[in-house]
């Protein structure tokens, strides 16, 4: 039986009083547990949090937005346990988030060394990290029902470190400055005065002969303009538009997707392997909103109209 993500995850944050002790984060879709410390607060932790399980140690992020972090887990020892010896071995953190289950059961050795490996390559893959691990932590002894039951403790991970103030996606650019330049009669991307993306045509003629149709255009947006712009978050849940199909991806900080334990270059390819024929993925895969579930088309059509709507008017 295969485990279906969710597609939203609720935090709910306890705060000590005095503002200056470890704060833990409840998620209500899961038996995932996180709490967040400082390093001074760390020795404060209370004895439920010796289990095992998995932790981010995290730098202070630079101007540009880049940070370092350290990914790991504790088995035997517990997670309070394991940090504790970090206090020395390891100096260039601030801030360590640690991660549970919030249950009786705990998690198992291999099941924690999982979750590293998948936290491990997605602070990787964002190009806004920088690891400190020597190698890639990894363990793919567990299922794929387990492992698709663990995926569910990404989205509120990658949440808290939004929160924190550590983007997995580039900071926007400063206003006024061209972001990429596509050859000639291509389109041109820059940043408004507003700081928000507008797109220009270079197109040598902009009417269309008459009795002849206008040719369908093939927007320029890509998934990682849509994670960027935070239409879709890294760490969501693309559910399939039709009930027949019960098999969910995740989306990657880099704009790839993540798809029954593997990373995909392309929306289309993962719903193509799922439907068993051609498909275009950008309408296959639908995402939660507050107005309800949205196609991945229906969000890039609402970024080109909002991109449109902020381009200047062509000169007269």
């Amino acid at each position: 039986m295969q485990v279906q993500e969710p597609t939203t995850a609720h935090l709910s944050v306890s705060l000590p009083l005095m503002l200056d002790g470890p704060f833990e984060i409840t998620v209500e879709h899961s038996v995932v547990g996180i709490v967040v410390t400082e390093r001074a607060t760390l020795t404060r932790l209370g004895p439920e949090w010796d289990v095992p399980g998995v932790y981010l140690l995290l730098d202070r992020p630079d101007l540009p937005g880049r940070w370092g972090a350290y990914v790991g887990k504790a088995a035997s020892r517990g997670l309070r346990s394991r940090l504790r010896e970090h206090l020395k071995a390891r100096d260039h953190w601030y801030r360590a988030i640690l991660i549970r289950r919030d249950s009786k059961k705990t998690l198992n050795s291999a099941e924690a060394g999982w979750l590293e490996g998948h936290l491990y390559d997605l602070l990787h893959d964002s190009g806004q990290v920088q690891l400190h691990n020597g190698n890639r932590p990894q363990d793919d002894s567990i299922s794929i029902e387990e492992q698709l039951s663990l995926r569910t403790y990404i989205p509120p991970v990658l949440q808290t470190l939004h929160v924190l103030g550590h983007r997995l996606t580039a900071a926007p650019t400063v206003a006024g400055r061209r972001v990429f330049d596509l050859r000639k009669g291509k389109r041109v991307k820059t940043i408004s005065e507003a700081g928000r993306p507008v797109v220009a045509t270079s197109s040598p003629s902009a009417t269309t002969p008459k009795g002849r149709k206008p040719a369908k255009t093939r927007s320029d947006i890509e998934l990682i303009d849509l994670v960027r712009e935070g239409l879709v978050p890294p760490g969501t849940v693309l559910v399939p538009a039709s009930r027949a199909h019960t098999d969910t991806a995740v989306v990657n900080p880099d704009g790839t997707v993540q798809f029954r334990g593997t990373r995909r270059e392309k929306v289309s390819n993962p719903a193509r392997e799922l439907a068993g024929y051609e498909v275009n993925g950008w309408t296959f895969w639908r995402v939660e909103t507050p107005e309800g579930k949205v196609s991945l088309d229906a969000l890039r059509n609402r970024l080109q109209q909002q991109r449109t709507a902020s381009a200047p008017p062509p000169p007269r």
